[in-house]
């Protein structure tokens, strides 16, 4: 019996805004896009905890899930939503 590979996938594209852009341009355009000061504050102390640790200049398509996971669930502790809230 012989055994055929499965053809490689192509990686997806970039998501929109994204292509070439790097973790500190991308949390500056993120945060410019809330409105309430709160929830500003509260987003700029988690992602810049993944500035540091990613690094600036780090593309934001190498990002992993891991990544965003791990500091989504700190901004929850930290930063917890009131019932309702849309940002």
């Amino acid at each position: 019996m012989s055994v055929v590979a499965f053809p490689a996938q192509p990686d997806p594209p970039p998501l929109p805004g994204t292509a070439g852009s790097t973790t500190a341009a991308a949390i500056e355009r993120f945060l410019e896009s809330r409105t309430a000061a709160t929830t500003r504050a509260c987003y700029a102390e988690t992602l810049t905890h993944l500035a540091a640790i990613t690094g600036p200049d780090h593309s934001v398509a190498a990002l992993t899930p891991e990544q965003y996971a791990a500091e989504m669930a700190l901004r929850s502790r930290a930063c917890p939503q009131p019932p309702g809230s849309t940002e």
